[in-house]
């Protein structure tokens, strides 16, 4: 086979090229501090990169929807504690107009106070997170609770908002986070509002038979309104619970996930940089060489 100075020079610049692109890759590699930029870098370790950041993106959303759940249920169960003092005061006012011994003004007065505290179990009732209403189901837009005089009305639905916090179909048994105005209120969203009104009309009353109702229908109202505050409360806690287990085990598997996703495509820095100065010695060793190599050309000489 006859050699010429043009498949010297070509050979010569292939490899020559090569080297240039092994220390380009290096380069690349070391600017950013990730040894993957395209699946042709390493086919594997591409497909397995894929599939870790697949699951950290859902975990991550996992777990932003258990702290948007969070943050419902803990201003939820904030009015449900607010709801629970208001529930006693209004019974302990019963207890003091109902025993006998105030005239029917003092219980009129104390009918304005229970009045009042009416006012503000519907203002809890209208609590918002954002522009949400927390207890109007998924009419989340809609204001619930309206007073016009001695009635009320409830205007939000019974059904459950949901955040799932795990692959598959929600259930609202699992996945809902919130209570409606008929879970904490009772029936229609308004019969524990409307024990309170009744309660309050007697007050105005004051008479001896005001009294007398006061003090049985009207204390076991309360007895058994509060109660039912207590029960729905602790609904809520429990899932609340769960749902701060849920959390640290989910934000424990984005750690791993993380740690994975960096084992696997992290450039292990002190090896690159000593495989990028070799790949430079030896481009500068080719370039020395090739010098020598190729054979100086008619052009050369007429120089």
């Amino acid at each position: 086979m006859r050699i010429t100075n043009n498949i010297i020079t070509y050979n010569f610049l292939t490899s020559l090229n090569k080297s240039l692109e092994r220390q380009n890759a290096i380069q690349e590699q070391l600017s950013d501090g990730k040894a993957i930029h395209r699946p042709s870098d390493d086919p594997v370790k591409a497909i397995r990169s894929l599939r870790f950041n697949s699951n950290l993106t859902q975990n991550e959303q996992f777990t932003q929807n258990l702290k948007d759940a969070q943050s419902w249920m803990q201003t939820t169960d904030g009015v449900m504690s607010d709801l629970s003092s208001i529930m006693i005061n209004i019974k302990e006012l019963v207890v003091d107009a109902s025993n006998g011994t105030n005239p029917e003004d003092a219980i009129k007065t104390i009918g304005k106070s229970v009045d009042n505290l009416i006012n503000q179990v519907v203002t809890l009732g209208n609590t918002k997170i954002g522009d949400r209403y927390v207890f109007s189901g998924q009419l989340d837009k809609t204001q619930p609770f309206t007073r016009n005089g001695d009635v009320i009305t409830y205007s939000g639905d019974n059904e459950k908002i949901s955040m799932p916090i795990q692959p598959g179909a929600t259930a609202p048994t699992r996945d809902s986070i919130n209570l409606t105005g008929v879970d904490v209120f009772g029936a229609g969203g308004v019969e524990i509002l409307n024990h309170l009104m009744e309660i309050k009309q007697h007050l105005d009353g004051g008479t001896k038979a005001d009294q007398d109702w006061l003090k049985t229908t009207g204390l076991d109202y309360l007895d058994a309104d509060h109660a039912s505050v207590l029960q729905s409360q602790t609904e809520l806690g429990t899932r609340m619970s769960a749902y701060d287990m849920a959390l640290n085990i989910m934000q424990n598997q984005n750690v791993i996930i993380t740690s994975d996703v960096a084992a696997n495509e992290d450039l292990d820095i002190p090896r690159a940089i000593i495989d990028f100065k070799n790949s430079e010695s030896v481009y500068k060793t080719a370039l020395s060489v090739g010098a020598r190599i190729m054979l100086p050309s008619l052009v050369d000489f007429l120089r």
